[in-house]
């Protein structure tokens, strides 16, 4: 048996020679019929095999694939017989001699298996040289592992599982031939391996890259036949380690195992087999994380293992995992801990079929972590070194990386997992328990970096007063280097596939009645991440000499190929192509300020959408804040009792003026004279401009709008005369309370103006009004008594349009005396400038329609002209013209066209008008305007006035009347 099976090694027999074959010695008669005519099938066969023996020349590619063909069919044949001659062997009844004749039968079949693929390697090999795309489409370096190698290294396995123990010698002769068969199939391959790669000029290191970047045909085809080599290599030492005597050699072959398995990744990264070979190379290593995460990462590329899955689950169930774990001071058991039940867990969450009860009694697992790297900064203060870390802090840091970086790379796979089978309809049973399973490990990442977080903040914090500076530096930054790997995976994978978390927080805001408790509890522990991260000292953004965030750090060339980060991977700079301004971009420093910034995008993104309404970007101080649902409640609840408060103290106020303007009355009906001395002395009345602000001056210019609150009318004046009163309607306030929900600029600007009117009406109800007159510009809310009784009250301030042309008659007649005036005397000119500029403060203003219109009608009677001296005039242009002639004949507007959306603040500007027309002296100009954006407003605020003078409304923007009260003088 022995001479047999080391025959294979030998070269094949020659075309004509005759082999001399041993006889039994003591052959009987009977038997030498049934020899004979083996002899005779075995010089048939030899015969048969003369026509398919290759060529010594150089063949074709359609040669070379018939002769191909041809030996698989052979190879076929040869392996049938081979099974029926093991089928035949005589027992030990029938014979010795019939025994012999059977091995030698088995031996020949052996010898013709190992000769055809001898043949059908090297026409193989040569169907790779002459065409490689014809070899990769039709799988011909599979057809190599399977027909070739695996087969012969096979049948040796078989062999030596079959053997007795006690078969010593048997046993050393086929481990040599095993070994034999291995190293040679790996020489093969590594020779192939690098003619390919000389004769196409490929970079391991870069074509998978390359591949996932844009990828050719060619390019395509060349990654998947190097990465089929590469698998076979590791497979190979593989299986020289499973078989070797554990030894140093052992691990040696291991290790070479999986520096193969990672080849095959870096040449192509869109097939999952390398990673569920390496989760095979890793259950040899005991190491239970790695197994879990590389069949993790097996599901997660383009193409995913058929068998990953299955394998995970398969391996899940030989785990016992202790249901009462002893609880343990030290951090490595703390650590191990941790990663039992965090598998358990996981176990659970992706195979449980029954229910979700037990999901939320599982998240106070995320706690462990988080105490043990609390446990590790504690302990470094007891630390002989006064300035450098030990090795076994050194250690513990580098585990709880690799823990902490595994944990949120098998999460993330395992939720993009579980959103593709909510898709799936054959799930549609589960499709609750998926859903829940989702959730929570979304709950349980967050909790799991916050706790980490907090945690290691904490224990800082009180071994910094211990430690020395240098040594606390360089603790913090470790901390930073251990923490922020897993923070930038998560916060990239959410970046880029945030729709799902958004349509849970929409959901837990509307959800009244506590339906869906999970969903609350998600939110809540993205808040509390949110919180830790925007306080967090390395969070804000230095500005200058940072990388940008698509920068390559270590964690994207791993998970390079994972399709739940593709879309991000496709922009990061892998080549570094770009010119970046950073001192040092291989620096810690560097790599750290690149995963900041994943972090610092992950939640401008969470600001910027409408569906996480508990993050706020304030533009003003250039921060984040975080809101949770108790403090908008308690926040909303100061800002109504703050308005209700003060709308009833204006109440009072309005009835205590009331009270005091009667009494004063009777008091200058009684005794006129000491009135008039009141006037003439000290304590005179102050002018009072009021100016009532639309919604947009809020939206478009708050800053100002908080400059006119405290404005200084005569800034060179010692003693002010002239104040400034800014009155916001309760329209405008409800506007503002509609516009606070978004993202965009606008939204922003609403909220930052209800937390500054809410700040005012807080200040204004501590300081409770006096008897006295404001000494100062001030800002006020309107009161609910400021308004007309009734909106047909209005029809007194009613001016019209119709007499609009007027306008533009009295303002061209003050321009022709205003240029009399200054052909007749110079100095009076220059006099009357500061009187001419106050009443173009109240000026009225013409909408741009009215412009447009007439610039319209100018050209057209124009073009009219033109075409009745050219003699063009048709019978269809004259119907036309006196169509728009009686178009142009438009019906007035009346009160009742006013649109009810304006109603309320023009109600407001009316009453406030209506008491200035009462209060106000003839020879002193308006004192009231309307400050706003909006043009639709402005054009109907203007058809109000006093129908007597035909005087209208004063209307101004924002930007003009902001100019105007740093211009005009005011005396």
């Amino acid at each position: 048996m022995q001479t047999n099976e080391s025959s294979e090694l030998k070269p094949p027999l020659s075309k004509n020679s005759n082999r001399r074959r041993r006889h039994p010695r003591n052959r009987r008669n009977a038997k030498n019929e049934d020899f004979e005519r083996a002899r005779k099938d075995r010089s048939e066969k030899e015969a048969e095999q003369k026509h398919v023996q290759p060529k010594e020349q150089n063949l074709s590619l359609t040669d070379s694939s018939s002769e191909a063909h041809a030996l698989e069919k052979q190879l076929a044949e040869l392996q049938t017989q081979l099974k029926i001659n093991y089928s035949n062997i005589p027992s030990k009844e029938q014979g010795r001699i019939a025994g012999v004749i059977a091995a030698e039968q088995i031996a020949a079949t052996e010898e013709e298996i190992s000769y055809v693929r001898s043949s059908l390697k090297k026409t193989y090999r040569h169907i790779i040289s002459i065409d490689l795309m014809y070899a990769t489409t039709h799988r011909i370096e599979d057809k190599l592992w399977r027909y070739i190698f695996y087969a012969g290294i096979e049948d040796v396995r078989s062999k030596l599982r079959k053997l007795k123990p006690e078969d010593t010698e048997k046993n050393k002769a086929l481990q040599k031939l095993l070994f034999h068969r291995i190293d040679s199939a790996f020489k093969f391959y590594r020779d192939l391996n690098n003619t390919i790669k000389a004769d196409y000029h490929i970079d391991t290191k870069v074509l998978g890259i390359d591949l996932f970047l844009q990828s050719s045909e060619v390019d395509e085809r060349l990654g998947i036949l190097l990465q089929a080599n590469y698998i076979c290599m590791g497979d190979l030492a593989r299986y020289h380690a499973q078989q070797a005597i554990p030894s140093k050699k052992t691990s040696d072959h291991w290790s070479l195992a999986k520096t193969c398995y990672l080849k095959a990744i870096d040449v192509y990264r869109k097939t999952g087999k390398p990673y569920c070979q390496l989760a095979l190379v890793s259950i040899s290593n005991g190491n239970a994380m790695d197994v879990v995460w590389y069949y993790c990462l097996s599901l997660a590329v383009k193409h995913p293992s058929s068998v990953g899955r299955d394998n995970m689950k398969s391996f899940y169930s030989k785990i016992r995992f202790n249901s009462k774990q002893q609880k343990t001071d030290t951090v490595t058991g703390m650590t191990s801990a941790f990663v039992e039940s965090f598998l358990h867990m996981h176990r659970t969450v992706m195979f449980s079929q029954k229910g979700t009860e037990e999901f939320a009694d599982m998240l106070p697992i995320a706690n462990g972590l988080g105490n043990a790297l609390s446990s590790l900064i504690l302990t470094t203060s007891s630390e002989q070194e006064q300035t450098t870390l030990s090795k076994t802090t050194l250690s513990a840091l580098q585990i709880m990386r690799t823990t902490l970086t595994r944990t949120i790379t098998i999460l993330m796979i395992s939720v993009w997992i579980a959103n593709d089978r909510l898709k799936d309809k054959a799930n549609y049973n589960i499709r609750s328990i998926i859903l829940a399973s989702q959730i929570h490990m979304y709950t349980f990442a967050f909790q799991l970096l916050t706790n980490v977080y907090r945690s290691s903040r904490e224990a800082l914090e009180n071994v910094k007063s211990e430690l020395n500076n240098e040594k606390y530096e360089k603790l913090n930054g470790l901390i930073e280097e251990t923490l922020l790997p897993g923070l930038s995976i998560w916060s990239t994978y959410l970046y880029t596939n945030i729709t799902t978390i958004a349509q849970w927080c929409m959901t837990a805001a509307t959800d009244t009645r506590n339906r869906e408790p999970e969903k609350k509890i998600l939110v809540k522990s993205i808040q509390s991440l949110l919180s830790l991260l925007i306080n967090h000292p390395s969070f804000p953004d230095p500005v200058i000499n940072v990388l940008p965030p698509t920068y390559p750090v270590s964690e994207d060339l791993i998970l390079l190929g994972v399709v739940a980060l593709s879309s991000f991977h496709s922009e990061v700079d892998f080549f570094k192509e770009n010119v970046y301004e950073a001192l040092d971009d291989n620096s810690s420093e560097a790599r750290k300020q690149v995963r900041w910034g994943r972090v610092r995008n992950f939640i401008k993104k969470l600001a910027d959408s409408s569906s996480f309404n508990f993050i706020q970007y304030n533009q003003n101080e250039q921060k984040y804040s975080v809101i949770d649902e108790n403090a908008k409640r308690q926040q909303q609840g100061r800002f109504m009792k703050a308005l209700a408060t003060q709308r009833l103290m204006e109440q009072v106020s309005s009835l205590e003026k009331n009270v005091n303007r009667i009494s004063l009355n009777n008091k200058r009906n009684n005794n006129q004279p000491s009135s008039e001395n009141n006037e003439d002395g000290i304590n005179k009345k102050r002018e009072i401009y009021t100016c009532v602000v639309d919604v947009t001056a809020f939206l478009d210019s708050l800053s100002k709008v908080k400059k006119w609150a405290s404005q200084t009318l005569n800034v060179n004046h010692r003693s002010q005369t002239s104040i400034l009163e800014v009155i916001v309607p309760l329209d405008v306030i409800d506007a503002l309370d509609n516009h606070k929900k978004g993202t965009s600029h606008m939204n922003m600007q609403a909220r930052e103006s209800i937390r500054f009117l809410d700040q005012k009406l807080l200040e204004n109800s501590k300081n409770k009004p006096e008897s006295s007159a404001p000494t100062t510009s001030f800002l006020r809310t309107q009161r609910v008594t400021e308004k007309l009784g009734d909106w047909n009250e209005a029809q007194a301030f009613w001016v019209g349009e119709e007499s609009r042309s007027n306008i533009v008659d009295e303002l061209l007649s003050e321009g022709e005396e205003q240029e009399e005036r200054v052909h007749s005397d110079t100095e009076i000119d220059s006099d009357l400038e500061s009187d001419d500029s106050d009443e173009d403060l109240f000026r009225s203003r013409r909408r741009r329609s009215d412009d447009e219109s007439s610039k319209y009608e100018d050209s057209e009677y124009d073009d009219s002209e033109a075409a009745e001296e050219n003699g063009e005039t048709s019978a269809e242009e004259e119907e036309e013209y006196d169509y728009e002639d009686f178009a142009e004949e438009e019906i007035p507007y009346t009160l009742n066209d006013v649109p009810k959306s304006y109603r309320p603040i023009l109600s407001c500007l009316l009453y406030y008008y209506s008491k200035q027309k009462e209060m106000k002296e003839d020879d002193k100009p308006e004192r009231l305007v309307l400050v706003t954006n909006d043009e639709d407003l402005a054009w109907w605020a203007e058809l109000f006035g006093d129908p007597k003078s035909r005087k209208r409304l004063v209307i101004k923007t924002v930007n003009e009347w902001d100019q105007m009260l740093g211009n005009l003088s005011f005396e």
